[in-house]
């Protein structure tokens, strides 16, 4: 009976193993082996509880073999109760020392739990008895990787595991998966594909082969793969959402749809496959057909934010008000909701409503980002001291390290408008700790010294100023009175590509900017650039005498309200601001530029002082028509809407705020003083 049992198993026919088990322990049901037999079919069959039911018979009538316990371990460890588990392998260990499989079995529960250590003392055990042993290589290649200078065993270990045992799943997988995190696609291919021929579908391994699949260019065997994977696993997200992905890349719409409605059956709340499969909507039948859809979801589940969110991009911006009030009643009490809604009333200028839906959306979910900035900006704003106090008491109930930072910007102006100097540089500073999250790099100001400019320097108007200098207020004032003549592309996500954008080549690099690079797009539209005013995100030196032809208007202030106003506001060109230090000396350099190419050529450089704004508008807005030598007087009520935010909190510092910062930026601000008096500013 014993060999009609192990011929069977070895042939793979469970069924066969699992009835000549059956009539052995009918037979002798009282023979321990013809048990243990029976209990190995039933588990080859998926039976758990009956494989479970018959080794429980035998170990009562053999208590102490060991091959009982280790294969009593092995059930419990597929039954997910490892305590037990661990038990039932100790004890088959402890009456015999030689059970390899119960030494495998403790060093993949010991790696499970961390426990380095006791996994190499369990495998160099193992070793002992079996050093060839393949799941034995394949623990040695585990606790290889995870040692620190070991690296190089791991693949060597994993292939000879697959030598010796080239039919076994798992020692195929791991080293599939080994080959894939190496970067060697094309062998980790084959180990995968072995391996999902000998077992049953697996996450872990179809997105890798897929993966791996797509970085050799093998883009049609990749979709091959995603389609078997969803054979395999009709009911599977993860299969339908790996499939969805390469369907949407190649504008398979419908298809697509198909399988993001898969997972979203399985996974209801799952919001980038409903936002996706709207998306996907939208092309093949258009957007009323999302309206249509995502009225339908709203209606039968107002609690989903997603839907709710979409549709309010979808209607126009005099209904969104309407539609926000229809979702709070629709969902009463819902965090996204009232999220929302604060964002929209802050917007609308009713503080005590916007504050009022804040605090309700923050005791719901104290995580919202946007409705613990906007109580932040709001406290900022209260009597000084108060608002010292109260922040304080709003940074220690930041509910995650980004809303922590993000209010550090409005801590820091509550200690400014207390008169805390130094408070507010140490807010200022944990904001902009993480400098390259929150903006660009600074450009490196090239000299005018590292141009080669050709006899054809261009012509028309660059517009520029430095962070801090209020560029963006002229940019507004410009868009009405100037039209088509203001080129404000740069400061959008489509920008001409001439070099001379926000992060540049360096100077004699095939992709740096010139003059026939600059002038190629205005030709490709059709237009003149001479009567043009092209706004620039950065300038330097490099780029006056590249484009020598053009005049520069700069839009300046006082180098050291420059620098403070950088550090709290930002700037339009979307500049990190690395430390005080750096962005003085960055200012320093790029200004002596500024200074360098006015006294060289006086008539190609501009200047417009931006505090005129606050002072007297009227001579602002006439030094706008004089400069860009505008036929209309620009409406300046859009650029002073710019002075404040929706809920009265200004969006800059005015002139000579720096004064109070004169003692601790002590050094930064009296070398830019010194440039601020070449500027025509005073020293103190």
């Amino acid at each position: 009976m014993l060999q009609d049992v192990l011929t069977a198993l070895r042939a793979g026919d469970t069924a066969a193993a699992l009835a000549t088990a059956t009539r052995w322990t009918a037979a002798e049901p009282q023979n321990a082996d013809a048990l243990f037999w029976l209990a190995q079919a039933r588990g080859g069959a998926g039976d758990l509880p009956g494989a479970g039911e018959a080794l429980d018979r035998a170990l009562a009538l053999a208590p102490q073999r060991a091959d009982l316990l280790t294969l009593r371990g092995y059930l419990d460890l597929q039954g997910r109760d490892m305590g037990k588990a661990e038990a039932s392998l100790t004890g088959a260990l402890a009456q015999d020392p030689n059970q390899v499989p119960a030494y495998i079995a403790l060093a993949h529960l010991a790696l499970a739990r961390g426990d380095r250590a006791e996994a190499e003392r369990l495998v160099a055990y193992a070793k002992r008895v079996e050093p060839e042993h393949p799941r034995v290589l394949l623990l040695e290649a585990l606790v290889a990787a995870r040692q620190d200078g070991q690296a190089e065993r791991v693949l060597p270990l994993l292939t000879a595991a697959a030598e010796r045992a080239p039919n076994d799943p798992l020692v195929l997988s791991t080293l599939g998966l080994a080959f894939f995190e190496r970067g060697n696609f094309a062998f980790a291919v084959e180990a995968l594909r072995r391996t999902l021929a000998l077992t049953a579908a697996s996450p872990s391994l179809h997105g890798p082969l897929i993966t791996a699949l797509d970085a050799q260019g093998q883009w049609q065997e990749a979709n091959a793969a995603a389609d078997r994977w969803v054979e395999r696993q009709p009911g599977a997200a993860p299969a339908h959402w790996a499939r969805a992905q390469r369907r949407l890349r190649d504008g398979l719409w419908a298809a697509a749809i198909e399988d993001l409605e898969a997972v979203l059956a399985a996974v209801p709340g799952h919001a980038l496959a409903f936002e996706l499969s709207m998306q996907a909507l939208e092309q093949l039948k258009g957007v009323d057909a999302v309206r249509e859809v995502l009225e339908a979801r709203v209606a039968a589940d107002p609690g989903f934010p997603v839907a709710w969110r979409m549709l309010l991009n979808l209607v126009p911006t005099d209904a969104v008000d309407a539609l926000a009030q229809r979702w709070l009643e629709s969902a009463p009490g819902d965090a996204a909701a009232l999220d929302t809604a604060a964002t929209l009333a802050e917007r609308d200028g009713r503080l005590g409503d916007a504050l009022d839906f804040a605090e309700k959306a923050l005791a719901a979910e104290p995580r919202l980002r946007e409705s613990a900035l906007l109580r932040a900006r709001a406290t900022a704003l209260l009597d000084p001291e108060a608002a010292v106090n109260r922040m304080a008491a709003l940074m220690a109930t930041a509910a995650t390290p980004d809303q922590a930072r993000s209010m550090s910007a409005w801590q820091a102006l509550a200690f400014h408008r207390a008169g805390r100097a130094e408070d507010a540089l140490r807010a200022w500073g944990r904001y902009w700790k993480d400098g390259p999250e929150l903006g660009a790099p600074l450009s490196n100001p090239e000299s005018a010294e590292a141009a080669t400019p050709a006899e054809d320097g261009g012509a028309g108007v660059l517009l520029w100023g430095p962070p801090g200098s209020r560029v963006e207020r002229v940019h507004a004032a410009l868009v009405a009175a100037a039209g088509d003549r203001i080129m404000l592309d740069r400061f959008q996500p489509r920008m001409r590509d001439d070099g001379f954008n926000l992060l540049r080549a360096a100077p004699g690099h095939p992709m740096a900017g010139t003059v026939e690079r600059w002038r190629a797009p205005f030709v490709a539209m059709g237009r003149d650039p001479s009567p043009l005013i092209d706004a620039l995100p950065f300038w330097d030196g490099w780029t006056q005498a590249t484009l020598h032809g053009t005049t520069l208007v700069a839009v300046l202030r006082d180098p050291r309200d420059l620098l403070l106003n950088w550090m709290a506001w930002g700037s339009a060109a979307g500049f990190a601001f690395p430390s005080p230090s750096i962005a003085a000396a960055w200012l320093h350099r790029i200004l002596s530029q500024l200074l360098d190419a006015e006294a060289a050529r006086p008539t190609k450089v501009l200047r417009i002082d931006a505090d005129l704004l606050d002072r007297d508008p009227d001579a602002f807005a006439a030094q706008l028509v004089r400069v860009f030598k505008l036929e209309t007087t620009p409406d300046l009520a859009p650029v002073l809407a710019l002075a404040k935010a929706a809920n009265g909190a200004p969006t800059d510092f005015p002139a000579g705020a720096w004064r109070l910062y004169a003692g601790p930026l002590k050094a930064q601000l009296d070398a830019l003083g010194a440039l601020a008096v070449r500027l025509g500013y005073p020293a103190e």
